[in-house]
């Protein structure tokens, strides 16, 4: 049985026992859920269940469909949505339930998600926030890391203009060369997403002087800080490893091959 909702606060008043068992993995239900207010063929919500099991699925565009619950619900959710006519264009979910997924799908990046809650070294001065005149500049970066990371995030001015507050970043030569964004996730903790350091500039410790501040500014606020790491990435995972973060489980994005 497939459950459609029409709005955020309706499936987050149904599911939120199951998702509470695991905010973590979670996390980007809750904030999904709550600018989900007009459905389409490209923003919906809905739960599968059979046999006592459930999967609960969310897409709010651009970003990936969601998916966490029964893995053997997996195919039904997604015949279902391909008969009814929704969108998405990659899927996020725990590699569990990425093992379910039919053969048009392909594992664009593993992730291990860690969590850091005891500062471990100083924090240095020179990390700053950028400020008005820094969006361009922060624009070019972030689709960057997109296309690093094979991502099909699509970043705008706009939003990044209004996200200036919750960037760490470090100048060298007169713009910025590596940066980090601090963001929404649990009541309990914050979490770091778009780490970047522009290619030459790469190997010099930058990165781990604003991921090291970004966690510090976190803990410091009495949360714990948290993000996702390319599992093929052993020089991001040592960094994070010597910073104190550890890992907690294992994710992935999977794109619709075409």
């Amino acid at each position: 049985m497939i459950k459609k909702y029409s709005d955020g606060a309706d499936f987050l008043a149904e599911n939120a026992e199951m998702l509470e068992k695991n905010t973590y993995a979670t996390a980007f239900f809750f904030i999904d859920a709550k600018i989900f207010s007009e459905p389409s063929e490209n923003n919906y919500a809905l739960r599968a269940e059979s046999d006592g099991g459930a999967l609960l699925a969310i897409r709010i565009a651009p970003y990936s469909l969601l998916l966490y619950g029964e893995p053997g619900l997996v195919p039904e959710a997604l015949d279902f949505l391909s008969r009814e006519g929704y969108n998405y264009e990659s899927i996020n979910c725990l590699l569990e339930l990425g093992e379910r997924l039919p053969s048009g799908f392909t594992l664009s990046m593993g992730m291990d998600f860690m969590e850091a809650t005891e500062i471990t070294e100083p924090s240095c001065p020179e990390v700053e926030t950028p400020g008005e005149g820094d969006v361009e500049e922060l624009y070019e970066c972030f689709v960057n890391f997109c296309a690093d990371c094979g991502l099909p995030d699509k970043p705008e001015r706009e939003r990044i203009r209004k996200r200036l507050p919750d960037v760490r970043c470090l100048r060298r030569d007169g713009k910025i060369v590596s940066l980090a964004m601090i963001n929404p996730d649990t009541e309990r903790s914050r979490r770091l997403s778009y780490v970047y350091t522009r290619p030459e500039y790469r190997g010099t410790g930058l990165a781990r002087k604003v991921v090291n501040f970004a966690k510090n500014e976190i803990i410091s606020q009495g949360l714990a800080a948290t993000l996702n790491v390319d599992r093929k990435n052993p020089v991001s995972n040592h960094l994070y490893e010597s910073l104190g973060f550890r890992k907690l489980f294992s994710q992935g994005v999977y794109n619709v091959k075409k």
